[in-house]
């Protein structure tokens, strides 16, 4: 499906959300992806720890848990999946302005897998086969070489994650890397780059994304299947690197060039992007946010984007491309936070094949925001009643989309919905622990075929 416009961008963010400094410290702004990221206030807020791909001289990671308690037992549902994970990254300059770094990203089983049952989160684990005897540990590497002369420009060539909004997405332990060359620059007063990536490993959720999460659809970040199911049939084994003409069927790509620009002001800031991917695509994406002080430790910040998506692969016309709106309202005190968010999706599906998620109304387990005509809603609160602990609830309505699953030979028989509820206990700096529960109804449950969530997981994070 083709959508005849004139993009326009030239540079790219770093930072998706905006984060306070603790009380008493100056107000600064600092990239950050926690869901309670505050809008222009001056509520306590601690510093966010550098990334493991820092290049200071010292080891950084996580070490992580991931443990479903339980689930419906209706051959949809995950009911189990126990897992450890693990993320190290050494970075170090060794000359004036040149710095190179490594990272590792793995998973095992905890032993506490229950491999008799079938319906295991195959998103937590890295394993090619989908079977419960072949949840073998895991991982992906990357690497990273770049120069940076201060105040004018950062040339890098990776294999590591990439920012930006097309490329955000939720993990469990190892995150979607890409193969890539950036130079970064300053362009009237803004940060700007240009970038060619050629590879992509697929993490450990991209799974969920194909499959639970996707429901086949191609929407949900990944397009091509993660496992080997036999009969020569093609795969993408997760966390190693493929061409970017492997990640869809049906194209000759040599690859994405991907321009973006950002630009922020104290109560303004806008990104633009534009993903070109050869012989399948052009995805082009603009957001803004307008942040707002109403009084001391109350704020509000109102956002809207875009993704606009032209199909340049005759295989996908028929089903991909349009254009995706959406705005979010929040509103921040120094214990709440409320946001109200809406997205609307024009006739086709966005062919998501490479690990995208911005939507407003993006939940743990819905992005059907991103499928073709639909109209989605979501409301969030999260409640700050002590220091160290959260509450998070959350519920999205998605309506139903008019796409027709191959996989489960029906169209859409009922509005797909998520309700969330989170408990977030962070007992020191560097430890999280998080439980939620998830209940979920698929677009595609029917009476015959039940296909709905309501499953309980724990997450424990330790970070260095």
């Amino acid at each position: 499906m083709n959508k005849n416009y004139l993009s326009i961008c030239i540079s790219l963010v770093v930072a998706s959300e905006v984060l306070i400094a603790d009380e008493g410290k100056k107000e600064t702004i600092m990239p950050q992806a926690d869901i309670t990221a505050p809008v222009f206030s001056k509520a306590k807020y601690k510093y966010v720890k550098k990334p493991i791909t820092a290049d200071d001289g010292k080891i950084h990671g996580y070490v992580r848990m991931h443990h479903i308690f339980d689930g419906e037992d209706n051959g949809f549902d995950k009911v189990t999946g126990s897992t450890l994970g693990l993320g190290l990254g050494y970075g170090k300059e060794v000359t004036a302005g040149l710095k190179i770094g490594a990272e590792f990203y793995g998973v095992m089983d905890s032993g506490l897998t229950d491999t008799d049952e079938t319906t295991i989160a195959y998103g937590q684990f890295m394993n090619e086969e989908k079977s419960p005897n072949e949840l073998d540990a895991g991982y992906a590497v990357g690497a990273h070489i770049s120069y940076e002369k201060k105040g004018l420009f950062k040339a890098k060539i990776a294999r590591s994650q990439f920012k930006s909004p097309l490329t955000k997405i939720q993990i469990t332990h190892v995150p979607n890397l890409y193969e890539y060359a950036r130079v970064d620059g300053k362009v009237l007063g803004g940060n700007a780059s240009l970038s060619y990536m050629t590879k992509m490993a697929y993490g450990s959720r991209s799974a969920a994304d194909w499959g639970l999460i996707g429901e086949f659809t191609g929407t949900a970040g990944m397009q091509q299947i993660p496992f080997d199911v036999g009969g020569g049939k093609p795969y993408l084994q997760r966390g190693k690197f493929h061409g970017i003409d492997e990640t869809v069927t049906g194209s000759d790509s040599n690859g994405i060039l991907v321009l973006g620009y950002e630009k922020k002001s104290k109560k303004f800031d806008y990104r633009v992007w534009d993903f070109k991917i050869d012989d399948v695509a052009n995805n082009f994406y603009a957001d803004a946010n307008y942040k707002m002080k109403i009084k001391q430790g109350i704020g509000f910040k109102l956002s809207g984007q875009l993704w606009n998506q032209n199909i340049d692969n005759p295989a996908y016309e028929e089903n991909y491309g349009g254009t995706l709106l959406g705005a979010e309202a929040v509103l921040k005190s120094k214990k709440l936070i409320g946001k109200l968010a809406y997205t609307t999706k024009d006739d086709g599906g966005i062919l998501n094949a490479w690990g995208a998620n911005p939507g407003y109304t993006s939940s743990i387990f819905s992005r059907n925001e991103y499928r073709s005509n639909v109209d989605a809603y979501k409301a969030t609160i999260i409640y700050k009643p002590m220091k160290k602990f959260k509450i998070m609830l959350s519920y999205a309505d998605y309506g139903k989309s008019d796409m027709f699953n191959k996989k489960y030979k029906t169209a859409p028989m009922t509005d797909a919905t998520e309700r969330d509820i989170a408990l977030i206990y962070k007992p020191r700096k560097d430890t999280t622990i998080k439980l939620f529960n998830a209940d979920r109804t698929s677009e595609y449950s029917t009476s015959k075929k039940e296909r709905t969530q309501n499953h309980t997981r724990l997450i424990v994070n330790f970070r260095f």
